[in-house]
């Protein structure tokens, strides 16, 4: 299961990261700005890097607001290359990364543990009895 939900948090970042490219991807860079040479949505690495920070928790709403509509587009256009779907697209992402993917995350590691510690994982006293045998046999003595 474990490598399953791995797959579905990867499948997301993909997605958002296309979405992401295709909207905010013109957004001219101002070192200023959360949206800058280093956090931006220009290619699909910088994209997955900048949604990972976004997914941390780490100034997502700064980045957000960033992305809406009066931003200016790269170059010396002046037109505007942001988007008020700015606000769906973030606060989707965080609830489906942040509540859902990494509870569902943590939920399998969780079952798996718990598997792994169940009764009839634990030595019982047959077990016991098992090691008195064999050790019998190497150490007449000790018996």
């Amino acid at each position: 299961a474990l490598p399953y939900v791995c797959l579905l948090i990867a499948m997301l970042f993909f997605i958002y990261a296309i979405i992401g490219m295709q909207l905010f991807g013109n957004i001219g860079l101002e070192d200023s700005t959360p949206i800058n040479r280093h956090n931006n949505f220009h290619t699909f690495f910088n994209a997955l890097m900048l949604l990972f920070r976004s997914a941390t928790g780490e100034s997502w709403q700064e980045i957000m607001l960033a992305c809406l509509s009066e931003k200016r587009c790269e170059g010396a256009s002046d037109r505007q290359c942001g988007t008020d779907f700015a606000y769906f697209y973030f606060v989707s992402f965080i609830f489906l990364c942040s509540f859902l993917m990494l509870n569902l995350f943590v939920a399998v590691i969780m079952d798996n543990f718990e598997y792994l510690t169940r009764d009839s994982s634990i030595l019982g006293p047959h077990h016991l009895d098992e090691f008195v045998r064999v050790w019998a046999e190497y150490d007449r003595a000790a018996w």
